[in-house]
């Protein structure tokens, strides 16, 4: 074990919480208080708790990329379960004993989650197919389905602010009524242009990366999806981090996101704490809608089924052939009518929220954190060929998901079921893998040459010999 990088995961981790609290405290609550970013003060054996389960995930998380599930799982420790032990404590939706069992409870399936790292990867034999040819299939893919969305939507195309999105989004169905086009809008936005942005950056083929990214944007002035405009920039930015191979990657990781934060906390700061409309709309996206909504979700799920009856898994199709579903909306519909009156809010919210609590309750915790580490392992499987940091750049997108979605969703819709499939397809990048597997040997393609557009140059992170980028 690298004693100085998991000390570095530690002290990051535990300033990023600090941090965290104070931000909360300061900004999110007084600005936002009224969309449940409240702050009631909890008994210091309580927040004791709450910094101790958030601190012990620091013993065990990887810190060292050597699966590309692993950068999931940071996303989520980052942006679900850390926020997941302080907000719902704070909100006191519940009496503080019974939050407590909700923190033990998810720190459990939290761990349950990393124990997929420790089962051996299935060392898989793809179906043989040629690098030209699936790179030429998903051309056309791509072309195909951004032209079916053209069409559809030729009239309502427009780049909206995000505070217009939702009329886009309106607009959007309306047009989109009866002609199925919702297809092309998923597997475009969760998985082809991902690939091709991931793909692009990591091979150096400027023009694959800038066909994934009109494809976004594309996407986003359909349905002005903000997940999708954004990836624009954090696909990007994980590639820079992925680029930076001296420091282990848990420790960049948790050291970019404190960093990111603290440069939050400091322009707050910067500006007598009055930061104006724009700045604060900004920080709300970072500090608000990225970093604590999931755990405001965690607190308002768990509350609304303490006292409403559980879907047993009938928000899924097929399921709910079986089980009757017992609300007139979707769940996410539910609790934007229950905590903020309308219907027009859709609370959708990470997988330990709407396939766990919403599910079975705290049972339904454990049981979706062991179908998320069977999730985990079979992408990490399928993956097993590549450079972990290409796979984990292509699945960056579907991280981003899993914290905001349901995992059927994030892989039948979202594009991970799909991206799982293009990474067991594609032949292997020409790469070192020397930080990977040191005692085993490249395998390198032997297949036909891919077409020019998707071929990797001779220079940049993915044919790099050097330790450091």
């Amino acid at each position: 074990m690298n004693f100085t990088a998991r000390k570095a995961v530690f002290v990051t981790g535990a300033l990023y919480i600090g941090c965290f609290q104070w931000i909360y405290v300061e900004y999110l609550s007084p600005a936002f208080g009224y969309m449940g970013f409240e702050f009631n003060s909890p008994s210091p054996g309580y927040l004791a708790l709450a910094w101790l389960l958030s601190l012990l995930p620091c013993l065990w998380i990887p810190i060292e990329l050597t699966r590309p599930s692993q950068l999931a799982y940071w996303v989520l420790y980052i942006s679900v379960f850390i926020p997941s032990m302080f907000v719902p404590l704070y909100a006191e939706m519940e009496p503080a004993p019974e939050i407590a069992v909700l923190m033990l409870v998810l720190f459990l399936a939290f761990l349950i989650v990393g124990c997929s790292y420790l089962v051996p990867l299935w060392r898989t034999n793809p179906v043989r197919i040629s690098s030209r040819t699936l790179w030429r299939i998903l051309g056309l893919v791509f072309a195909g389905l951004a032209l079916w969305m053209i069409v559809v939507f030729r009239n309502h195309l427009q780049i909206v602010s995000f505070a217009d999105v939702y009329d886009l989004r309106d607009a959007a169905n309306d047009a989109a009524e009866g002609s199925a086009v919702n297809f092309a809008f998923m597997i475009l936005t969760g998985a082809i242009n991902p690939l091709f942005m991931a793909y692009g950056l990591f091979c150096r083929r400027r023009g694959l990366f800038l066909c994934g990214a009109a494809g976004q944007l594309l996407v986003y002035s359909v349905g002005g999806t903000k997940g999708s405009i954004l990836s624009i920039l954090f696909i990007p930015a994980m590639y820079l981090l992925l680029r930076i191979r001296r420091v282990p990657f848990g420790a960049l990781f948790s050291g970019a996101c404190l960093a990111l934060l603290a440069a939050s906390a400091a322009i707050f700061l910067a500006t007598g704490k009055d930061p104006g409309v724009l700045l604060s709309v900004a920080l709300f996206v970072l500090i608000g809608r990225t970093l604590a909504m999931g755990g405001l979700l965690t607190a308002q799920y768990y509350d609304f089924f303490q006292r409403n009856p559980l879907t047993y898994w009938s928000h899924i199709k097929v399921v709910n052939w079986f089980v009757h579903y017992p609300y007139q909306y979707p769940v996410g519909q539910e609790l934007g009518l229950n905590y903020a009156g309308t219907v027009s809010l859709d609370a959708t919210t990470h997988f330990f929220a709407t396939d766990g609590i919403e599910a079975a309750g705290l049972p339904g915790l454990l049981l979706i954190a062991v179908f998320c580490a069977l999730v985990f392992w079979v992408l990490d499987s399928a993956a097993e060929r590549h450079d972990p940091r290409l796979a984990a750049l292509i699945t960056t997108y579907a991280a981003y998901n899993l914290a905001n979605i349901s995992i059927f969703t994030s892989l039948l819709s979202g594009g991970l079921g799909l991206l799982i499939l293009f990474l067991y397809l594609l032949e292997p990048v020409a790469v070192e893998r020397k930080q990977l597997s040191p005692a085993k040997p490249s395998r390198t393609s032997t297949g036909p040459t891919p077409p020019r557009w998707a071929m990797p140059r001779r220079t940049g992170l993915a044919l790099d010999p050097s330790p450091g980028a």
